[in-house]
């Protein structure tokens, strides 16, 4: 079977949205077959829907599902490189995946992580999956900060490899963020709370070199991290509602 990519040419944001219409995004559980693959195309199609008509993009456009970036978006003859990330625990998917195949009805409750880290035994990510082990409370703004510092975490995971010269190519580069990042955060009020706490933690990672633009799909939200402020706008789900 042929890799999920997503490669498109637009000449316009009508024809740019129609071509995704025609692509399936659908992301396959974690135990029926789900790959890096899948997660990339779902990412890149809801951002470049959402931003069809903004005056980020330029037409004609293409976009390129490649590796190391992950894409390449050219936009009259300029190319940007893009690069994906999922702001995931290290232990979310085995806990997903046990809690696939033996307790599908299954509600976690809360528990912490920490990035980059594994935290929990054997015993502990069945009791989670199962849903007989609770998390501890979150109070006042921890949920917050520890989103904060777990998306520091991943964008300076990849601005490292940027400046190890990974993406050496590219004179620009946007890095693109799925977070799945587990912590009560719900309103668009605790979202750009988080956000600007991020901000505030990743000052050394907005110096040449670095991504020009970076970007975070979560929840129904698209983020866009500036140097002091950030911008956040609803994902437009053109594979849900009936807009043209």
């Amino acid at each position: 079977m042929s890799a999920p990519l997503l490669n498109l040419s637009a000449d316009n944001p009508l024809s740019l949205v129609a071509a995704l219409r025609r692509i399936d995004i659908t992301v396959p559980h974690i135990t029926e077959g789900r790959t890096s693959q899948h997660r990339e195309r779902y990412l890149m199609a809801r951002f470049v829907a959402t931003e069809a008509e903004s005056s980020l993009l330029r037409y004609p456009l293409t976009v390129e599902h490649r590796d190391k970036p992950d894409f390449v978006l050219e936009m009259r003859g300029v190319p940007i490189g893009i690069e994906c990330v999922e702001a995931v625990p290290k232990e979310w998917y085995e806990i997903e995946a046990i809690r696939e195949r033996k307790y599908p009805d299954a509600l976690n409750w809360g528990h912490r992580f920490r990035p980059g880290e594994k935290v929990f035994s054997l015993k502990e990510k069945d009791e989670i999956a199962s849903g007989s082990r609770a998390g501890p409370p979150w109070v006042g703004d921890m949920a917050e900060r520890q989103w904060a510092e777990a998306l520091e975490y991943f964008i300076r995971l990849k601005t490292d490899k940027l400046r190890s010269g990974n993406y050496g190519e590219f004179s620009k580069m946007w890095l693109l963020i799925q977070d799945e990042w587990r912590v009560p955060l719900y309103s668009y009020e605790d979202i750009r709370k988080a956000a600007t706490f991020c901000i505030s933690l990743i000052g050394d990672l907005r110096v040449e070199p670095c991504f020009s633009s970076i970007f975070i799909c979560t929840r129904s939200w698209l983020l866009t991290l500036g140097s002091n402020e950030v911008t956040i706008k609803p994902i437009r789900d053109i594979w849900r509602d009936d807009r043209p």
